[in-house]
């Protein structure tokens, strides 16, 4: 019989690469075939008056985002696109997301969704939901980037 020396951190890391996979693999049949997606982060405040939403939407263009409130509803959707780059002939590794996205939010109490406003800067974009009295009927409302 022979000794073998444990070795824990060896043990650990062929774990973590266990767990890599399956998530990897996870997050593949996510995805709908020949189209990537990722979710922004978000940022939700409130303040007396209204609800601010703040999303991180680095490299996407401004014709490419759209919000939308229905309801008690706020959903933000839209598409990074690969960059084509002529010079290049072929990639070597992609790890910056691209593709579709959409994020919903449930309000926390009813907002004035004809007042809204939303502005993008430095892939940024902030959405302003004015605070409202009470809920009114199905209000649908596409919000306009400033």
């Amino acid at each position: 019989m022979t000794l073998t020396r444990w070795d824990p951190l060896k043990d650990m890391l062929s774990f973590q690469e266990r767990v890599n996979h399956l998530m990897d693999s996870f997050a593949r049949r996510r995805e709908a075939p020949g189209r990537a997606c990722w979710c922004p982060v978000v940022d939700i405040l409130e303040t007396p008056d209204s609800y601010i939403f703040r999303a991180e939407l680095p490299g996407v263009g401004k014709e490419n985002i759209n919000v939308e409130v229905a309801g008690n509803l706020l959903t933000l959707s839209g598409r990074r696109p690969i960059e084509q780059d002529p010079v290049i002939a072929a990639y070597h590794t992609i790890e910056r997301v691209h593709g579709f996205f959409e994020r919903s939010f449930r309000l926390p109490g009813p907002v004035d969704a004809e007042n809204a406003k939303a502005k993008y800067r430095d892939g940024v974009l902030e959405v302003l939901l004015p605070k409202a009295e009470e809920h009114s009927e199905l209000n649908i409302a596409v919000v306009r980037l400033g």
